[in-house]
């Protein structure tokens, strides 16, 4: 706990038993000042992630969202908000499709073979129905791309976070490897997860 101009600020958040790196830059830029106006509430935070306040601060309590205490009140940097959002901001379709993709996953390394030969037989049935210069018809040729350049980058493909990534996955090959059960149970969970983050 540290006082500056007259406040007792305590800087909250751990990362596997100590403070992360961000959290010491944070503290040294609350120390000289630079922050005063770039500090939001939790329930400002909470409207920019589209959570609830409490998720807020208990996203703060296990470190994953660096805050600032100042006497009873908890403020949260606006770069540490965006931070996050580029991390968790979702459409609920491409969240959908993320998580499909991941559950591929487990098929993929126990038959490589059977998966990507799945893929290739879509590929081959669908790009003839596409335009030449469309755009499905050139995510389809870089899946084709993707398959050749082994197994590595399928799997980097299938789970990646950036924009390219997502797009890719909204024109996927994969359709028809998960059994009906398996989707189910993976669409069961992930409203799950929904859920609880709105809570």
């Amino acid at each position: 706990m540290d006082s500056v101009d007259g406040e007792r600020w305590t800087f909250g958040g751990t990362f596997a038993g100590e403070r992360s790196p961000a959290l010491w830059a944070l503290r040294l830029l609350c120390l000289i000042g630079n922050m005063s106006e770039r500090m939001l509430t939790t329930g400002e935070a909470a409207e920019m992630l589209g959570v609830s306040r409490q998720h807020v601060v208990n996203l703060s309590d296990r470190g994953e969202l660096a805050s600032i205490k100042v006497g009873a009140h908890r403020r949260i940097p606006l770069a540490e908000v965006e931070r996050l959002q580029g991390r968790t901001s979702l459409t609920p379709e491409r969240e959908k499709s993320l998580r499909l993709h991941q559950a591929l996953i487990g098929d993929l390394l126990e038959n490589p073979d059977a998966v990507v030969d799945k893929a290739r037989e879509n590929i081959a049935r669908w790009l003839p129905q596409q335009r030449t210069d469309g755009m499905s018809a050139s995510y389809l040729r870089e899946w084709e791309h993707i398959m050749d350049s082994g197994l590595d980058r399928i799997l980097d493909a299938l789970t990646a976070t950036d924009e390219k990534s997502y797009e890719l996955r909204e024109n996927s090959p994969f359709a028809g490897v998960l059994s009906q059960e398996r989707r189910a149970k993976v669409l069961k969970t992930l409203r799950t997860q929904q859920t609880d983050r709105a809570a």
